[in-house]
């Protein structure tokens, strides 16, 4: 079995962009207790709340944390600058429900 080869610079710049997105979708739940959706045909729209949208945001948490995983074995990481990497992604996580919130 040959060894498999680490992805481009395209598709690391795709991945980062998953994990961006991934974090800042999962804070925005959680800052905003919530999400709104509306359906494609007009109406009214739907607010789902916490409990259900919770489970959203822990899979866009998920995502995005795999995506940095996966990014830092693709970098062939360290395990500290793994661990440091995972203690980064809760602060910037924290730091970003704590802007969103609503004033």
């Amino acid at each position: 079995m040959k060894p498999s080869t680490a992805p481009g610079v395209g598709a690391q710049v795709a991945i980062a962009a998953v994990v961006l997105l991934g974090i800042t979708g999962g804070s925005l739940i959680l800052a905003q207790s919530g999400f709104t959706t509306a359906p494609k045909r007009g109406g009214p729209s739907v607010f789902v709340p916490a409990p259900q949208a919770y489970l959203l945001a822990a899979i866009l948490y998920a995502m995005s944390a795999i995506g940095l995983l996966a990014l830092l074995r693709t970098w062939q990481a360290a395990r500290p600058a793994v661990a440091g990497a995972a203690v980064t992604w809760v602060v910037v996580a924290a730091a970003f429900v704590w802007v969103m919130r609503p004033r």
